[in-house]
């Protein structure tokens, strides 16, 4: 806990210097050769989400983001967010919900990347953003609630082995939202000024207690998948 804290506090102190996702990191390489390198694998690993996935809006983040639906940047090149569904409901149910919380930090971290340009609407979202931050651990702790009460011994054949992967990578994208967590503090706290200590901490809870669920959950999963 507190070593992840410490983290954090120094993330804090970073400008949000690396806030895309896709070519807009290849846009500042100076190398040619490296630029045009970076963009092919963009468009490679972009073309493969999107053959695989569903872009999801900023309202299914909160219905406090709707405004932001009608330009969706997660169907955008450099901001592209989306979920597969695996067919099987309560899964499709619970990774709605990890992709929530994965859209609210890359909103965070668009928030950073909207400061330099737009003030105003930067302060706004950066407004809305904060409070749903601040209670990260909330959010995920009950996700992994939800795991933990799936039973994939209720399915049969191929649906049981088909739940249980995609239980592994459900627990896998929770790791990932709690790893991005510093950056999001780095991106909106030069928007939400004093409110970053009480993120800080808030979140630093949620590396230690949602980060053990997760592992753990991702244990159980594991162990289904031996039977």
């Amino acid at each position: 806990m507190t070593k992840f804290f410490a983290v954090m506090a120094f993330a804090i102190a970073l400008p949000a210097s690396n806030p895309a996702f896709a070519y807009m990191k290849c846009d500042k390489m100076d190398n040619a050769k490296k630029k045009a390198k970076c963009e092919k694998k963009m468009t490679k690993s972009l073309a493969k989400k999107r053959a695989n996935t569903t872009p999801i809006k900023p309202s299914d983040v909160g219905a406090e983001f709707a405004y932001m639906d009608g330009a969706n940047l997660f169907n955008s090149d450099d901001w592209y967010l989306g979920v597969k569904e695996s067919g099987i409901k309560d899964i499709d149910a619970i990774n709605k919900k990890v992709i929530s919380s994965k859209g609210l930090i890359r909103l965070c971290r668009y928030a950073g990347h909207l400061n330099k340009t737009d003030k105003a609407a930067a302060k706004k979202l950066g407004g809305k953003l904060a409070p749903r931050l601040k209670n990260i651990q909330q959010e995920l702790d009950g996700i992994n609630k939800e795991i933990e009460k799936f039973d994939p011994n209720t399915l049969s054949g191929m649906e049981a082995i088909k739940a249980t992967a995609a239980l592994a990578a459900t627990t896998v994208q929770i790791a990932g939202v709690l790893a991005e967590v510093p950056g999001a503090l780095a991106a909106i706290g030069p928007i939400v000024g004093g409110g970053v200590d009480s993120l800080l901490k808030s979140a630093a809870g949620a590396a230690g207690d949602a980060m053990k669920q997760a592992t753990d959950a991702a244990n159980a999963a594991k162990g289904a998948a031996g039977k």
